[in-house]
């Protein structure tokens, strides 16, 4: 059977659990809140014993099939967890989970929690199997324009009732993270008392999550994504960040590009371009990106750029590094066509 999260609770206060409870998602709080509403529900109910199990490489399928089987000195019913790091489970995990389903004890309850699962293996007949004799919840993300609702009556069901502005800005402070979210929310709820809230009180109490560094600066200028790339450039600015740090992760990745694409155009295959420069597999997609958009006539302006940054760092020129950074940002959005620039 599915069960959507918020059917969750109305399911469990009918006192009739299934043998099997399979929780997905790639959303940590909402994966977290859910896990922890099953176990509170299946312990009050007199599972009061617990094993976890985490299936890592190496992992005998047999453990699962064991904890099972044995009884607790006590006679103590249990919930067995089952931690899976990636949503897919190899040909053991198959036939262990199939025989644990296919005779499962009133004493156990088995939760499997593990990543988003594919629409392939959500159609596979094993994994039908097992949905038919458990339930299955799927936690989906919540949406940019879910966002202010899901705050709202997060904070109203602390006894704060706040308005437009003050979720509005909430929203914008924690960037889409729920985790920080709901910590600022809790936070709210020690430092004010319950009842209205407006948007000046979330600003003297909200701390802005919206934290960047340098390296996600340089990903998004790379990615092409101007708007975000300046936005952060500014928020890095404002947080005293010397510019010599942000012009390291610049000129690195530039070169690195400017290279890349030279060997490319010269016949160089791209696997091997990538590994002479030694761009790591995690970033390729990244760069793949830029590569295509552009020449390398473009990366080295671009260089140019950092090495005038450099000189009005260092004095040897006048000029101002964050208009330099911003020069990059916008070239290489395609959004500034290299030519004269001036920092």
């Amino acid at each position: 059977m599915k069960l959507r999260a918020d059917q969750l609770k109305q399911h469990l206060s009918k006192g009739g659990f299934q043998p099997l409870y399979i929780v997905s998602g790639d959303e940590p709080l909402l994966l977290q809140e859910t896990c922890d509403t099953l176990r509170h529900a299946i312990r009050t109910a007199g599972f009061t014993e617990r094993e976890c199990l985490n299936v890592e490489t190496g992992f005998n399928w047999n453990q699962l099939l064991e904890s099972s089987q044995n009884m607790s000195l006590f006679g103590d019913r249990k919930l067995i967890e089952l931690r899976l790091p990636k949503a897919k489970v190899d040909e053991a995990g198959k036939k262990a989970l199939a025989a644990y389903i296919e005779t499962p004890s009133p004493d156990n309850i088995l939760m499997l929690i593990l990543p988003k699962l594919e629409r392939k293996t959500l159609s596979t007949k094993w994994f039908q199997n097992l949905e038919q004799q458990g339930a299955l919840i799927q936690i989906w993300p919540i949406t940019d324009q879910q966002l202010p609702k899901w705050i709202q009556q997060r904070m109203n069901q602390i006894g704060l009732q706040p308005n437009a502005d003050a979720v509005e800005l909430l929203c914008e402070r924690v960037e889409g993270n729920l985790l920080a979210a709901a910590q600022e929310i809790e936070k709210l709820a020690l430092l004010i008392k319950p009842g209205p809230v407006n948007g000046p009180t979330i600003q003297a109490a909200v701390a802005d999550h919206a934290q960047y560094t340098q390296f996600e600066l340089v990903d998004e200028a790379i990615r092409g994504n101007h708007s975000q790339a300046l936005k952060i450039l500014n928020f890095i600015k404002a947080s005293g960040t010397e510019p010599a740090a942000i012009l390291w992760s610049f000129a690195k990745d530039l070169r690195a590009l400017e290279g890349i694409s030279a060997q490319h155009e010269k016949g160089m295959n791209m696997s091997r371009a990538f590994r002479d420069f030694g761009v790591w597999d995690n970033r390729k997609p990244i760069f793949q990106k830029a590569l295509q958009k552009h020449r390398s006539a473009l990366f080295k302006t671009a260089l140019q750029e950092a090495v005038n940054i450099d000189h009005a760092i260092k004095g040897l020129a006048q000029g101002d590094p964050w208009i330099g950074f911003s020069n990059i940002i916008l070239m290489l959005s395609g959004a500034l066509k290299p030519g004269t620039l001036s920092i």
